[in-house]
């Protein structure tokens, strides 16, 4: 009789080993435990990464100290067209900048000195000293950025951020901006012209 109600407990100790709730438990720690498996492998694989590839921004720098205008003759100097995207403008009356960006989709204009004209390689657009549309697709006038000189050592200093654009007007030349308009702070800074500049050479720098 002892051996039956062994049996019988036996067979209740299986039971409840079986049973749903206990199963549940089972299968919600072993999904708990890969979990957080998963997790410490997905931490140690990030940080590694986040080593390699710091979240730094590298943007090109828009700030430019150019140096003073005396270092500029009459005309377009060209040399910072590369490393600032503008060109440095002197003419009889001052000096200015304008952003080497085309006004249609942004491709980089180049100057023709022998037509006074800049010209974009890419749609034809076609611009004169002082900016205006002369002709091609552009909509608008060239931008001309920020100029002002250091009060320390009055260095000219370029900011291509800060832009002026003001509306042109539709005219047989093309798309047209007044003089007067641009030449104002801090986009343009009046100084007399260098020692020997003449009109003679390019009508537009006068």
């Amino acid at each position: 009789m002892s051996t039956a109600m062994s049996g019988t407990g036996n067979q209740d100790s299986l039971k409840d080993a079986a049973s749903p709730s206990d199963l549940g438990r089972r299968k919600f720690m072993l999904a708990a435990g890969w979990g957080v498996v998963g997790v410490t492998l997905a931490g140690s694989t990030y940080a590694p990464y986040k080593f390699m590839f710091p979240p730094i921004l590298y943007e090109p720098p828009t700030v430019f100290k150019i140096g003073h205008v005396t270092e500029y003759g009459l005309g377009v100097d060209e040399r910072w067209k590369l490393k600032g995207r503008f060109w440095v403008v002197r003419n009889m009356r001052g000096i200015y900048n304008m952003i080497s960006i085309c006004r249609h989709l942004g491709c980089t204009p180049n100057w023709f000195p022998d037509q006074k004209r800049f010209r974009c390689p890419c749609h034809g657009s076609i611009y004169d000293v002082h900016g205006n549309v002369r002709g091609g697709p552009a909509p608008r006038t060239l931008w001309r950025g920020q100029i002002t000189k250091d009060p320390v050592d009055g260095a000219l200093v370029v900011n291509t951020v800060v832009r002026l654009d003001p509306n042109p007007a539709q005219t047989p030349q093309g798309l047209w901006v007044k003089e007067k308009v641009k030449e104002v702070k801090p986009f343009w800074i009046e100084h007399s012209p260098p020692p020997g500049a003449s009109c003679s050479s390019n009508r537009l720098l006068c």
